[in-house]
């Protein structure tokens, strides 16, 4: 039984075959909440991609030292400036070929100095349907209290 998809002529809208098949998981669900997730969609399994990548430590992946922002180990570093880290997130999802079919929009980063918080927001579109998505991080930085 194939679900029925609604396309306007002309539209951009993409549709992943895996899509088609709701019953047969994309990949594994980020990060790992009461065990194993699975998702059941691409644009769910790009999300939780996205969201890997940002809070994957260089030299944390097996055989692929380069993969990951490192925002853990950025954040907080003496004198790292928004610009940087910004640089460093897009460069990251360019060159990861899982997150192919997304397009950095907007990249956010807020210090909040006094309180020892920083706010990381990254706002994409997916090519499949072309909605605007967001992923927020908020870090506090409990070792200087």
């Amino acid at each position: 039984m194939a679900r029925e998809i609604d396309k306007i002529p002309g539209s951009q809208t993409q549709i992943n075959p895996l899509d088609l098949k709701p019953s047969i998981g994309v990949g594994l669900g980020y990060p790992f909440k009461n065990g194993l997730s699975i998702n059941y969609t691409t644009k769910d399994q790009i999300h939780d991609n996205l969201l890997n990548t940002l809070l994957t430590e260089p030299g944390e992946k097996l055989f692929n030292p380069f993969y990951g922002v490192g925002l853990n180990s950025l954040l907080f570093e003496q004198k790292v400036e928004a610009n940087f880290i910004k640089s460093k997130i897009e460069d990251a999802i360019i060159s990861d070929s899982l997150l192919n079919s997304i397009k950095i929009e907007d990249v956010k980063i807020n210090f909040n100095r006094d309180d020892n918080k920083v706010n990381v927001r990254v706002e994409y579109i997916s090519k499949l349907d072309g909605q605007t998505e967001i992923i927020e991080i908020n870090y506090k930085n409990i070792e200087s209290l």
